[in-house]
């Protein structure tokens, strides 16, 4: 029984490597419009002011630019981080209103009137303008935007978008990697309890373009709760929590999580199914302000939480997953990030360091009971570390490896 569970998992992890060998390999999206080319916001007002004035001169000069009205879009958008008098709604009308006249009936125009719209009937309806209109080479945030969008709708045009986004090799394979391990550590028809859309993303793909992972349920926690209760089986709560969870505007994240757990906890309670949320998200630094009634239901089991009202060996399934479910070689294969794509080596070393954090809290179990499988996963996440050249990634890196190194060393035969 073992030894086929085992057939399953590495054959399963095959199939995942072999499609996830392709991404990267196909032409990487480019803007069909002449001109200008997509230019990604920077991390400062001054930077950022600067590149509003940079696309206001721009699409002044060149007005059918479509790529231009882009940049200028997100550049006044981003801007407004620092500035919040800079985005309302008055401004976001004249914007739009400028780009009608210059750009109407275009991909784009229907593109910003979807982002700029806040009414869910026009909404519809831009989007659906803006995707008669999708380029041949979309942009990657251009198929993130229409993967979200549709994650509401959940049908055909979902499956299209979501494999068109593959082939098209702009996918990060290491973001495919982690949500695949992710699922790969649940139970038979588990229930996925996602933070937002970019959780499910990955897991859809998963899902609907690999045929894997089929029997699990997947849910988004912003999404509209009388779907969520439909798809787990579970009965209509009594209360509202969106209106009985107080807001502390000081601490937004206390607010979001206790909102979290109170679903978890809900449907852990009422459903047949085994429930999950991935562990990434429960930030120690609020977890002394969360509901310590909730918390103590949740259980970490490697790369996810499971609720659980009745307490179990938590640190043996953690064990399993990482010795037989998960894939974790790719952590320490080469990596070489596309040039214009710094938002995927992002993405990627983000994961990569968290599945680094979540797992290393295994090796003191391990030192004590296998001190095999510690210097094994100890070794294989200092690998991990060592993947990544650029200088700022190794900086944030660097108290991981020494945090490791101690049980690596601990652990390591020595000469007789």
């Amino acid at each position: 029984m073992e030894r086929s569970m085992k057939k399953k998992v590495v054959g399963a992890a095959m199939v995942v490597a072999g499609l996830l060998c392709s991404c990267g390999q196909s032409q990487q999206g480019t803007s069909e419009t002449e001109g200008a080319e997509f230019e990604h916001w920077n991390t400062d007002s001054v930077s950022e002011w600067k590149r509003v004035q940079k696309w206001e001169a721009y699409v002044e000069a060149h007005p059918k630019d479509e790529m231009g009205w882009r940049n200028l879009y997100d550049a006044k958008l981003y801007y407004s981080f620092w500035d919040n008098t800079t985005w309302n709604d008055s401004v976001r009308e004249a914007l739009m209103e400028r780009a009608r006249k210059a750009i109407p009936d275009t991909y784009t125009y229907y593109y910003l009137a979807m982002e700029t719209s806040y009414v869910a009937k026009k909404r519809k309806v831009y989007a659906q303008e803006a995707m008669k209109r999708l380029p041949k080479h979309p942009l990657k945030e251009d198929y993130v935007t229409w993967c979200r969008y549709l994650c509401r709708e959940d049908g055909k045009e979902l499956k299209k978008m979501l494999k068109r986004y593959y082939e098209s090799g702009l996918f990060p394979p290491d973001v495919l990697y982690y949500h695949y391990n992710e699922l790969q550590g649940m139970e038979p028809g588990g229930i996925y309890l996602a933070e937002w859309e970019d959780d499910l993303v990955p897991k859809l793909m998963i899902q609907r373009v690999f045929g894997m992972h089929r029997d699990k349920v997947l849910v988004n926690r912003n999404g509209d709760w009388g779907t969520i209760w439909q798809k787990c089986g579970v009965p209509y709560p009594d209360e509202n929590w969106a209106e009985t969870t107080p807001m502390d505007e000081a601490n937004p994240s206390v607010y979001f999580k206790t909102q979290t757990l109170k679903i978890l906890d809900w449907i852990g309670a009422h459903s047949e199914r085994p429930v999950y949320f991935s562990a990434r998200y429960l930030n120690m630094r609020w977890k002394s302000k969360l509901p310590k009634e909730l918390l103590g239901n949740l259980y970490n089991e490697g790369l996810l939480m499971r609720y659980s009202s009745k307490p179990y060996d938590n640190i043996a399934v953690t064990c399993r997953n990482v010795e037989e479910r998960y894939v974790l070689d790719y952590l320490y294969l080469p990596f070489s990030p596309t040039e214009d794509s710094k938002q995927v080596y992002s993405e990627s070393s983000d994961l990569a360091y968290t599945t680094i954090v979540l797992l290393q809290g295994l090796l003191p179990h391990y030192q004590k009971e296998n001190p095999e499988r510690c210097q094994w996963l100890s070794g294989l996440l200092l690998k991990a570390t060592d993947r990544w050249k650029d200088v700022q990634i190794q900086e944030r890196f660097a108290s991981l490896k020494s945090e490791i190194r101690p049980y690596h060393k601990a652990t390591t035969p020595t000469e007789p």
